[in-house]
């Protein structure tokens, strides 16, 4: 499975950062001092993040959420707190059907890839702020017995992807859970 990720993200990733080349800078407009938009499609090159790469031999499981309300950082201030909560409890109830689904054992330790896959009209955008709806699907894991608990030690990190754009009227995600337990299953 390939996925994309912005040059923004891969200056933060340095294994990326080789694989990403000489990009082009962005133009700011003279009179406004702003990118415009030519500037801003130049910026937004991505660079192939191949998902077999990062995860290795490891056993690995991915989770396609069905097109449903995502929680971001940015707009949820603006959201009614029962908003905020129905929109959790869906993505969380979403998640466990998928993973009891996918019959995924239950993991000593794990990380999880959370790869949000923007409109296709999206020219530049931020993973992590879709972190709100990947903690909710974290719970929705533990809900499924995947993990016992969703502490540190054994959840080792919930981490952003940037993914391909995609037709639809809403951005979409993805879970890749990759088993970090070294065969020591319970």
């Amino acid at each position: 499975m390939v996925i994309r990720i912005s040059a923004r993200e891969a200056a933060r990733y340095p294994g990326l950062r080789a694989r990403l080349g000489a990009g082009a800078t962005a133009v700011t407009h003279p009179a406004m001092g702003r990118r415009t938009a030519a500037s801003l499609s130049s910026t937004t090159t991505y660079v192939e993040w191949d998902m077999d790469a990062e995860v290795g031999g490891a056993p690995h499981w991915v989770l396609n959420l069905p097109d449903m309300e995502l929680i971001n950082a940015n707009e949820v201030r603006r959201w009614h707190w029962s908003r905020e909560r129905k929109a959790a409890a869906a993505i969380r109830e979403a998640t466990a059907v998928l993973a009891r689904t996918a019959a995924i054992p239950q993991l000593t330790q794990a990380r999880v890839l959370y790869v949000v896959r923007p409109k296709a009209r999206t020219r530049v955008f931020d993973p992590s702020n879709w972190a709100l709806s990947a903690k909710a699907a974290v719970d929705g894991l533990a809900d499924a017995g995947v993990f016992e608990d969703d502490n540190a030690s054994i959840v080792t990190g919930v981490d952003p992807r940037a993914g391909e754009r995609q037709n639809g009227a809403r951005i979409r995600m993805s879970l890749v859970i990759v088993d970090q337990g070294r065969g020591e299953g319970l």
